[in-house]
């Protein structure tokens, strides 16, 4: 019986080094995955995003449109180079930056919703993917509502942050992104964030009567978590970045924004 019993115990810490040592490997693999994305987000940014400051920089160039000569306003806090980038690769359209929050990435529009789930815009694979406009959309945000999909990584990269909009203080905080493409630049002023279904009205894109899409604008702020002061007509046009979320079976957060034209 002891020889069994000191047998039984033999296996039973071979089984848990064995179950120990393929956790450890797991979590480096992750971790590691993780500092591989950061360090490739941050190159490109160091590499194509930069201050404004100086209006004859290549981005601040490449960031200039029909508008751009208008007396707007504001101003985007960032430029981007987006003539070097559409070099690298043509599916980038624009450019998704929050002041304050790990929110500072490439946004690309690809031919499926399946690519950018898994690959970095040189085409290397990360498990972080590239945050990307549904395929169905429009890929220069003419649609009544452009949807945006990111990752909800578990060290708070990509759209990590949105589910932070569910405490009002949060929103408080971090009222508005900007988002900047090759001809316009734009300030989201968020006005909604809320959990949602996967395949839920907050997904439609476009709406052939200005009736239906008033009435959608008022559902979405009335599901909102906190209240917000952005006044929405029919002229507007609107972006929901949408993102995992894990309290039942394809659970989403999303956060919605009016895009108002800047410099």
């Amino acid at each position: 019986m002891k020889k069994f019993i000191r047998v039984l115990l033999i296996l039973l810490c071979c089984c848990f080094t064995v179950l120990f040592a393929y956790s450890s490997y797991r979590l480096y693999n992750i971790v590691r995955e993780y500092k591989f994305a950061e360090k490739k987000y941050t190159q490109l940014s160091s590499q194509y995003v930069s201050s404004p400051s100086d209006p004859s920089s290549p981005a601040e160039a490449s960031a200039s449109g029909e508008q751009s000569t208008a007396a707007l306003a504001e101003r985007s806090p960032i430029a981007v180079n987006f003539s070097l980038l559409q070099e690298q690769n043509s599916d980038v359209v624009a450019w998704l930056y929050s002041p304050g929050t790990p929110i500072n990435y490439p946004i690309v529009h690809g031919s499926d919703n399946d690519h950018y789930l898994n690959y970095f815009i040189d085409g290397s694979y990360t498990g972080s993917g590239t945050p990307f406009i549904d395929f169905l959309c429009a890929g220069d945000f003419t649609n009544q509502n452009t949807v945006i999909y990111g990752h909800h990584m578990q060290d708070g990269s990509m759209f990590a942050s949105l589910s932070k909009y569910r405490n009002a203080s949060y929103y408080e905080e971090h009222p508005y992104m900007y988002l900047n493409t090759p001809t316009q630049n734009y300030k989201i002023e968020i006005f909604a964030g809320y959990l949602t279904e996967a395949d839920s009205d907050s997904y439609f894109f476009d709406f052939s009567e200005e009736s239906d899409y008033l009435a959608f604008l008022q559902r979405m702020q009335a599901n909102s978590n906190f209240p917000s002061s952005v006044e929405l007509g029919p002229d507007d046009r609107i972006v929901t970045l949408s993102t995992c979320s894990y309290e039942y079976f394809d659970a989403r957060y999303v956060v919605q924004g009016k895009l108002v034209p800047i410099r």
